[in-house]
C-alpha cells in the first residue's frame, strides 16, 4: 500500500528549497554546533543496544521518574510514532488523533490496516473541551488516541483538566511531547499506562542527531524494540554518545530556548497589532504561533509562495497540516533575523491588501 505524499516535507525540501534567505517555518531552535560536545565520545563505532545505550537511557528515565525498562531511544521522535504504530497496530483497529496535526498519524496507521478518527481542534475557544470531545470518540475497536500536546501547529497545550477524561478511556494514549520542556508535566503522569515521545530536535536545537525516545509501559516498549530489530535494528552508539553530552547540559540549553521564546514573543507582538490581515493564537509554550490569514482572494498557500518569490521569506502553510487558511510562523530566533522576517512578511501582507483593494474599487 503506497502512502501520500509528504506535505510538509515536500514543501520544505522540494517547493521553497532554494529560494530563502530567512527561514521562520522550522519550528524549533536553530541548529547547534556539536563541536563542544566531541571531547565526550568515547564510544566505539560498533553495533549499539537494540534499545539504546544504558547510561542515556538511564537519564532519559530520570526526566520522567521512571525505570530505564521504560525506555526506547530512537532515530528521533518520528521513528518512536512509527514504531508504536507497526508494532501494535493490526488490521480493524482504530486511531483516535486530531486535527490540523501532523500527517505521519493522520495517514500512517492505514498502511498498518488501521483507520483513523479525527477530533479536530475548536480554535474558536482554545479547544477548551477537547480532551473530553477526544475521549468521547473513543469506540470499541480503538487501539490507541495519539496527541500532540504542545501542538504543532495550533500551539495549544492541554491542562490537567484536559487529560483527566483521557484517564477513563481504557486505551493506550501516545502523546508527542517534542515542546515539552518539564516532564512532571508528561503524559505519563495524568494518564496511567500511557507513552511519552519526544526528541533533540526542537527545544535542544539538535535535529541531525536524529535521536529521540519512547517512555511508556515496558510491553510497548518491548514491543517496539523487537519490531525494531526488523528495521533500523539500533542507534548511532556515536550520535547517542552526543546526545548524553546535550542532555548533561540540559539546563544550559533549555535557558536559551526559553530566552529565545520570550523575547521573540514579545517582537511579535509588537509587529502583530500592525497587520491584522494575520490573526494569531496566543501560542501555550510553543517556539511558533498559528495565525489565520484574512486576505480575501489569497490562500495561505498562496501568501507563502508569494513571500518565497517577493521576499525569499519561509513560512509554514497551513495546508500542510490540514490547517488551510492559517500559517504556521516561529519565532524562536535572534531578534534581529526575526525582524527583518517579520518586516518582509509585513511587507507582502500590505501589498496583497492593496492589491485586493484596488481590484475592488
Amino acid at each position: 500500500m503506497s502512502v501520500p505524499v509528504y506535505r510538509s516535507q515536500q514543501w520544505l525540501f522540494d517547493v521553497a528549497a532554494g529560494r530563502h534567505d530567512i527561514d521562520l517555518a522550522v519550528s524549533g531552535m536553530e541548529a547547534h554546533s556539536v563541536e563542544p560536545l566531541l571531547a565526550e565520545m568515547t564510544t566505539k563505532a560498533g553495533y549499539d543496544v537494540d534499545r539504546g545505550a544504558g547510561k542515556l537511557r538511564e537519564v532519559v528515565a530520570g526526566l520522567y521518574r521512571v525505570r530505564p525498562e521504560n525506555v526506547l531511544i530512537t532515530h528521533g521522535a518520528q521513528e518512536a510514532l512509527y514504531l508504536v504504530y507497526a508494532a501494535l497496530l493490526e488490521p480493524g483497529d482504530e486511531v483516535v488523533t486530531r486535527g490540523p496535526g501532523w500527517q505521519q498519524t493522520l495517514d500512517l496507521p492505514a498502511r498498518f490496516g488501521a483507520t483513523t478518527k479525527t477530533v479536530d481542534y475548536d480554535l474558536t475557544n482554545g479547544d477548551a473541551n477537547g480532551g473530553a470531545r477526544t475521549a468521547a470518540a473513543v469506540g470499541q475497536n480503538t487501539r490507541m488516541v495519539v496527541l500532540n500536546s504542545p501542538h504543532n501547529p495550533t500551539g495549544l497545550t492541554f491542562d490537567d483538566s484536559q487529560w483527566k477524561p483521557l484517564s477513563n478511556t481504557n486505551t493506550l494514549v501516545v502523546n508527542d511531547e517534542e515542546y515539552l520542556t518539564d516532564f512532571e508535566d508528561s503524559v505519563v503522569h495524568h494518564v496511567p499506562g500511557s507513552c511519552s515521545v519526544s526528541s533533540l530536535s526542537k527545544v535542544y536545537g539538535f535535529p541531525g542527531l536524529r535521536l529521540g525516545w519512547l517512555v511508556g509501559p515496558s510491553e510497548v516498549v518491548e514491543k517496539c524494540v523487537n519490531y525494531r530489530r526488523y528495521t533500523t535494528i539500533s542507534n548511532s552508539p556515536l550520535l547517542e554518545d552526543l546526545g548524553l553530552a546535550v542532555l548533561r547540559r540540559r539546563e544550559t540549553y533549555l535557558a536559551e530556548y526559553r530566552q529565545r521564546l520570550t523575547e521573540g514573543w514579545r517582537v511579535f507582538r509588537e509587529w502583530a497589532p500592525g497587520h491584522p490581515q494575520l490573526q494569531p493564537l496566543d501560542p501555550q509554550g510553543t517556539p511558533y504561533v498559528c495565525c489565520r490569514v484574512d486576505l480575501p482572494g489569497t490562500s495561505s498557500w498562496q501568501l507563502c509562495t508569494e513571500l518565497l518569490d517577493r521576499e525569499r521569506l519561509l513560512l509554514m502553510p497551513g495546508d500542510v497540516f490540514g490547517a488551510p487558511g492559517h500559517v504556521r510562523i516561529s519565532y524562536a530566533r535572534p531578534a534581529d533575523l526575526l525582524t527583518d522576517g517579520l518586516e518582509r512578511l509585513g511587507r507582502v501582507v500590505t501589498a496583497l491588501s492593496g492589491l485586493e483593494l484596488a481590484e475592488l474599487t
